[in-house]
């Protein structure tokens, strides 16, 4: 398990533009996320990735490559921490238990092409005057990329107890 100090130094040394690899800018990525960020919600957002992990590891499709969870909503969310072009160090997305799910985590646990993303079906449905219509919303989570030696993993999460 990533620990909360792991977590923050990616968070504030991960850049995609060489003018946001210098100490000045490393310094301030540092001062935004204590400023912005608190170790509780930090703590959270780690704690629920894992346990997450087990859900998606406990799953019936995982042996097939791919994961889906429905969603209430897409309430992706990110840490920016001020990262040129408004890029930001990590993705969170909110699962319709509220757990905070981190990207950089699953893709650290799950590997280089694990690929995850919030997917939106929209259904139209009739309604009793024919010319009116509407258009519903589904939202689920999305995941696929697995490694192939996903029983590994499956042994290593799934037996052991997550806080």
């Amino acid at each position: 398990m990533i620990t909360l100090e792991e977590y923050k130094e990616y968070l504030i040394s991960v850049y995609r533009y060489e003018i946001d690899n210098t100490e000045e800018n490393i310094i301030k990525r540092k001062n935004n996320l204590k400023k912005e960020y608190d170790d509780n919600f930090l703590r959270k957002i780690i704690i629920d990735t894992y346990k997450f992990i087990r859900e998606i590891l406990s799953s019936e499709t995982i042996k097939h490559g791919f994961c889906s969870f429905d969603l209430e909503d897409d309430n992706t969310s990110y840490i920016y921490l001020d990262l040129v072009g408004g890029y930001n160090s990590d993705t969170i997305f909110s699962d319709s238990n509220g757990k905070l799910i981190s990207k950089y985590i699953l893709s650290k646990v799950f590997g280089d092409y694990f690929i995850i993303d919030v997917k939106e079906e929209l259904i139209d449905y009739e309604t009793e005057d024919e010319d009116v219509f509407g258009i519903d919303v589904n939202y689920s989570l999305y995941m696929q990329g697995f490694p192939k030696d996903i029983e590994k993993l499956q042994e290593k999460y799934l037996e052991k107890k997550l806080m």
